[in-house]
């Protein structure tokens, strides 16, 4: 658990040392950030604590991307791969520190540790919350760069910031529904 406190500090730390970057908005990853603390620390099911770590991964590498757009540092696939190696920057750790619950614990006992059937491949709520997570608000980032491409503007100001909690929100009630279907006592 500190070792997720620890990594939530560096990125808090990180947006408040680099805002002259001015690249993916910074009030996504904050916001984000935010988010996980709040949730986790109230004791919120890990399924939807997991959106949130998702929501971190995705727009961290988004405002890094940019940042690295703007210095000229372009690879095939740049974005696919920082999402990637991101996300397994966010999971290693979680699953050391113990967080993410062990595969072999979670395909013991799924109905305990997982959902939506992911127990039988050792995915933990942690985990699969993450997955999804990230996945959905990247889409929603995509959709937001989609209008802003066909419309020549955003539609509002912060419209991808918008999205992004709009999609968390859908989600995490999705996600509460679930869980509290399966587990009535929470």
């Amino acid at each position: 658990m500190k070792i997720g406190y620890l990594f939530l500090f560096g990125i808090v730390a990180l947006t408040l040392i680099l805002p002259s970057i001015s690249a993916h908005c910074p009030l996504c990853t904050g916001g984000a950030v935010v988010g996980v603390g709040v949730t986790r620390s109230l004791g919120v099911d890990d399924s939807i604590v997991g959106l949130f770590a998702g929501a971190v991964i995705v727009s961290t590498v988004l405002w890094f991307n940019k940042w690295l757009f703007k210095k000229n540092i372009k690879i095939p696939f740049q974005e696919t791969l920082l999402v990637i190696l991101s996300f397994l920057s966010f999971a290693i750790p979680f699953y050391l520190g113990g967080l993410i619950t062990n595969f072999d614990m979670v395909k013991s006992m799924p109905e305990y540790h997982s959902m939506l059937g992911m127990g039988v491949f050792g995915i933990d709520k942690l985990l699969f919350g993450m997955i999804v997570g990230s996945i959905f608000v990247w889409g929603a980032f995509k959709f937001s760069d989609f209008i802003k491409e066909k419309k020549g503007r955003v539609l509002w100001h912060f419209q991808g910031v918008s999205f992004m909690f709009i999609t968390l929100l859908v989600l995490s009630l999705i996600f509460w529904i679930i869980t509290k279907a399966n587990n009535p006592i929470i």
